[in-house]
């Protein structure tokens, strides 16, 4: 895997949407072990692939991993590999061995260990190699942070995949699922990319990483704490269902961003318009909306955007009984989604207050009639 560099990361990426076209995996149930070099791949992996839309790892293993190269560099020798896919030194390119690392220890700042906070993570090592130091310092870096990782207290061996017990190995990884929806998302982006619910746009310095730190609190309510090198920040948040109002309190009191307002749900196109307002002389500015996406230009402190649909009076708002009404109403009877109070009221032909079968069924008649 030549320290698992960009290439390396996107040959693991294609390996498991091949396996996933061939076999029957379950896409939150996926797992990265490795040693020496492998070591490390699955937390790398982790960091640089966040987009729940895309292969991502449920959690990862580390046996001997050379969990960060620009000290593995200074440590030891053997390093042609990591120059020539890295494209030079630490001193030449530091970018590369930061944005390869699972960690850097030098100076977390330029560090991508952030992004490993809901990734479980299991560390193994031989009793006297350098790597046991790089594992038992990223443990004690992401204490209190990531809130399940183990490591061996009582370590065997030399190096690599000697030292690992494959069923204990296994076994713990296995309690684990995909988190693709967590509530605080703070990493750091080597590239315009997603990273859960959040996507960066553009990347004003390109050898130096897009730093976001936001929460959810609520449906309703969101925490922009930081955002730096991007001028871009969606927010993929419009799923099931769309809130009535959403609150955004923006902590970067620095400079002037976008920020968008986008996600998955069909009902996004019945948005008619939108209201956007800032309280405490809080500045905003260039509201519009473009596929299916919501934008406007914000400076620090708290905004309120609330929504006007369509008065239309079938579950898709498009003003049209169709099928999809019907597709639409049945995802909802079996939770796949959730109406709003709009869309309830529509889809309550029967006016008995609940959204049944008996609904679905006066929708046949009134698209048949």
């Amino acid at each position: 895997n030549n320290y698992n560099h960009q290439d390396a990361q996107y040959f693991v990426m294609q390996e498991i949407l091949w396996l996933s076209e061939q076999y029957n995996i379950d896409s939150n149930r996926i797992y990265m072990v490795g040693g020496s070099m492998g070591g490390a791949a699955g937390a790398i992996f982790a960091n640089n692939h966040l987009d729940p839309t895309q292969p991502m790892v449920a959690a990862t293993a580390s046996a001997s991993g050379i969990l960060d190269c620009e000290r593995r560099y200074y440590e030891m020798d053997g390093n042609n590999s990591m120059t020539e896919w890295f494209g030079g030194s630490p001193e030449e390119v530091p970018f590369e061995y930061h944005r390869n690392s699972a960690v850097f220890f030098a100076d977390s700042i330029q560090s991508m260990h952030f992004n490993l906070q809901h990734t479980p993570f299991y560390l193994d090592f031989g009793t006297t190699e350098p790597h046991r130091l790089h594992a038992e310092e990223l443990y004690e870096l992401l204490q209190n942070y990531n809130l399940n990782m183990w490591i061996d207290t009582n370590p065997t061996g030399s190096h690599g995949f000697s030292v690992i017990d494959e069923t204990h190995t296994s076994d713990w990884m296995s309690q684990f699922e995909l988190e693709r929806n967590p509530e605080v998302i703070n990493v750091n982006l080597d590239e315009p990319s997603r990273a859960y619910w959040l996507e960066a746009n553009n990347q004003i310095v390109e050898d130096e990483f897009i730093r976001i730190d936001c929460e959810r609190l609520n449906e309703n309510i969101y925490l922009i704490n930081q955002f730096n090198n991007s001028d871009t920040l969606i927010f993929h948040i419009l799923n099931d269902s769309i809130p009535s109002d959403i609150q955004f309190y923006n902590y970067q009191y620095d400079s002037i961003f976008t920020i968008g307002i986008t996600g998955t749900s069909p009902f996004i196109s019945s948005i008619s318009d939108v209201a956007f307002e800032g309280f405490n002389s809080a500045y905003w500015n260039n509201l519009n909306q473009e596929n299916e996406i919501i934008y406007v230009d914000i400076s620090w402190g708290y905004y309120n955007m609330s929504f006007v649909f369509e008065d239309f009076t079938d579950v898709n708002m498009d003003g049209v009984w169709d099928v999809t009404d019907i597709v639409l109403t049945i995802q909802n009877i079996l939770g796949q989604i959730i109406f709003n109070s709009t869309q309830t009221e529509n889809a309550d032909l029967n006016n008995d207050g609940n959204v049944n079968i008996l609904d679905i069924i006066f929708m046949v008649n009134l698209i048949l009639s």
